[in-house]
């Protein structure tokens, strides 16, 4: 009996010492509900690009158009990020920001950064994107969230 309850034990040690290191979180969707004042700070390119919006927005009183897709370097704005086809391999975001496969830069709300694919979606301009499991990983954010992602072309 003694055996049998340390193998046991041994066993439970064992699964739970396993998933540590894999980024599984079980009550992962309890971090949103924690303040976190670090992630309540946008970095500075998303500062950036929030204040140029609201001068335009003072400026001609209505609110700026969403950015027409185009191939340019620099930032091409941002975009809502859902998780796309997770069979497919890699570091990219399908977006209607680009009209070619092009190498870009996501910056997520929390500040982390990445280098990607961006690739063109065929979507209408304002539409939202679809972004790899690996990217959404290394961003540090849930695979069931929507993330607000700023999107640099030229990475």
């Amino acid at each position: 009996m003694t055996q049998s309850l340390r193998a046991l034990l041994a066993l439970s040690l064992v699964l739970a010492v396993a998933g540590c290191d894999s980024g599984f979180r079980p009550l992962g969707f309890m971090d949103r509900f924690r303040g976190n004042d670090a992630s309540d700070v946008p970095p500075p390119a998303v500062a950036e690009e929030v204040a140029e919006e609201e001068a335009v927005e003072a400026a001609t009183g209505e609110e700026a158009e969403a950015p027409a897709p185009s191939a340019a370097s620099g930032s091409l704005g941002t975009t809502i990020a859902s998780l796309g086809d997770p069979t497919r391999p890699g570091l990219w975001l399908e977006t209607p920001l680009v009209s070619a496969e092009t190498a870009g830069t996501l910056v997520a709300e929390n500040g982390n950064r990445i280098d990607v694919t961006l690739i063109p979606s065929g979507g209408a301009a304002g539409s939202g994107s679809r972004i790899s499991v690996a990217a959404m990983q290394a961003l540090g954010l849930g695979l069931t969230d929507l993330a607000t992602l700023t999107v640099i072309a030229g990475g």
